[in-house]
């Protein structure tokens, strides 16, 4: 079934009007819905998705790894993927990752929602078959390489200076930037279009108007 079948014509040009954003604004769109951004500038959250975009795409280049199957392997060790149902249940969840298992859930039937929200909305080109789940999975791969040892080169990257004692300098986090990076990381590792950013945005807007649901299929850490 569509996944836009209940969808008036007005919403679903609204929901395919996304595309018409860039991805660096999807980015700032994300990190500014998220809580401990709302006081800051557009420039400042332009710019901190730019950093982390890029420092996702760069830590995708250097730590390559298989996008599907069981498990995925990275420079920091490996992830097991285990895939089950009720991500639609769960407002929409699509992966999450358990940090002290290092093991990520995939929910296939948000899989499949996505998957068929792609050909309704006729974004193939950007998202080949099979593309969302192999997002979801490297999604979850960069939060696993940046939880296990690279947390400290995110936030330098970001350079939210937070303290300066002579040469000594600490960097604050931007809450979501992990977020931004991991979604340009997994557009780079899979080869897409354009940023899961887009396709996540759209399925937000596609549950919330059939379902009256405020949660987007997602990636949750534990």
């Amino acid at each position: 079934m569509s996944t836009l079948a209940a969808v008036l014509p007005a919403d679903r040009r609204r929901i395919g009007a996304l595309a018409d954003r860039s991805d660096d604004a999807l980015g700032v769109m994300l990190l500014r819905g998220t809580p401990t951004n709302e006081t800051r500038s557009e420039e400042q959250l332009a710019e901190f998705s730019l950093r982390a975009a890029a420092f996702g795409v760069a830590l995708a280049d250097r730590t390559s790894a298989p996008s599907s199957g069981g498990s995925a392997d990275g420079s920091s060790g490996a992830i097991r993927v285990v895939e089950r149902g009720g991500g639609l249940a769960q407002g929409g969840l699509l992966a999450r990752y358990g940090s002290r298992d290092h093991r990520v859930e995939l929910f296939t039937d948000t899989v499949d929602f996505c998957e068929r929200l792609v050909d309704d909305l006729d974004w193939r080109r950007w998202f080949p078959s099979g593309s969302v789940r192999a997002a979801a999975v490297e999604h979850e791969r960069a939060h696993h390489l940046v939880t296990a040892d690279r947390s400290r080169d995110l936030r330098a990257a970001l350079g939210l200076q937070v303290l300066r004692i002579g040469r000594l300098r600490r960097f604050g986090t931007v809450a979501g930037a992990d977020e931004v990076a991991a979604h340009a990381f997994a557009a780079r590792s899979v080869g897409l279009g354009r940023s899961p950013l887009l396709l996540t945005a759209a399925a937000q807007a596609a549950l919330a108007t059939r379902t009256g649901a405020r949660r987007a299929p997602t990636t949750r850490e534990n």
